[in-house]
């Protein structure tokens, strides 16, 4: 029950940043204005439909995900630190792993919630524009944006329990948003050919096979990852299939795999660290 008092008091905590909110309210605006823009044209199918959910959204799944994702957390613990109430914290019936666990599930709901505020809006106007209602596909999309947005909140505790200040945070805030997108490039520069099961682990990649496999659930769109079958993936129909650390669910396992890593990383880090 103690990490549960911590994560409660985290999510109010969270809810009270003022900057937080500006992120939100400006990605409401700016998602809002590209989804107005991108209904200006029919939509009467469900083709044409997550086209426009697509290209919409995926600017919020590229900048407003994990810059929001990061901001929650990548403080969260060391500020607790720098600040002197970890001592109080810990002197109640709180453990160190109770701290790390709720500070997870405390952001992890105010990501959550900042998702579908901020997509919320735009939501409603394609729905009203669109001739078509495909819910589902909407629910899915947002479903896969929702795990990616915990997959930077895990990374933002696991560091925030890793390093000893703010300013340390802060830096590693910069390094994994761009780390986290960039590196595939690095090894391209180096011509340096990944397997496909280390592609997987590329962001947009584990995005796109998240929704895919969501989207199999009413979609005859068959089992394999992106990296196998590439942009034919969401082809309707496509019967491709391929080994279990290769279809599109897997991405599942890579995600807790993703989150957890971090987290354990750092708390064992934090456990055995001199407050």
């Amino acid at each position: 029950m103690s990490w549960q008092a911590i994560a409660k008091k985290d999510f109010k905590d969270s809810l009270r940043s003022r900057t937080l909110w500006g992120i939100i309210g400006s990605f409401i605006f700016l998602i809002f204005l590209l989804a107005f823009l991108a209904t200006d044209g029919d939509i009467n199918d469900t083709e044409g439909f997550v086209s426009v959910i697509g290209g919409t959204f995926l600017f919020g799944v590229l900048l407003f995900v994990p810059l929001t994702g990061l901001f929650i957390s990548i403080k969260s613990i060391v500020r607790e630190r720098e600040s002197g109430t970890i001592n109080l914290l810990l002197s109640l019936p709180h453990s160190r792993r109770d701290m790390v666990i709720g500070k997870f599930l405390g952001r992890s709901a105010v990501m959550s919630i900042s998702i579908v505020a901020g997509f919320l809006p735009a939501c409603i106007l394609i729905l009203v524009e669109a001739q078509v209602t495909p819910l589902y596909e909407l629910f899915a999309f947002l479903v896969a944006t929702i795990c990616l947005g915990l997959l930077f909140v895990g990374f933002g505790v696991g560091f925030s329990a890793l390093v000893n200040s703010e300013t340390q945070a802060t830096v590693a805030g910069v390094l994994l948003f761009f780390l986290l997108y960039l590196w595939p490039f690095v090894f391209g520069a180096l011509d340096i050919d990944l397997p496909d099961f280390l592609d997987r682990f590329y962001l947009l990649t584990l995005f796109f096979d998240m929704l895919a496999a969501l989207l199999s659930v009413t979609e005859n769109i068959g089992n394999a990852s992106i990296v196998v079958r590439g942009e034919n993936n969401f082809a309707e129909g496509a019967a491709a299939t391929a080994p279990i650390h290769l279809q599109h669910w897997f991405a599942f396992v890579i995600l807790g795999a993703l989150i957890a890593v971090p987290l354990a990383v750092g708390y064992i880090r934090f456990d055995s660290a001199d407050l």
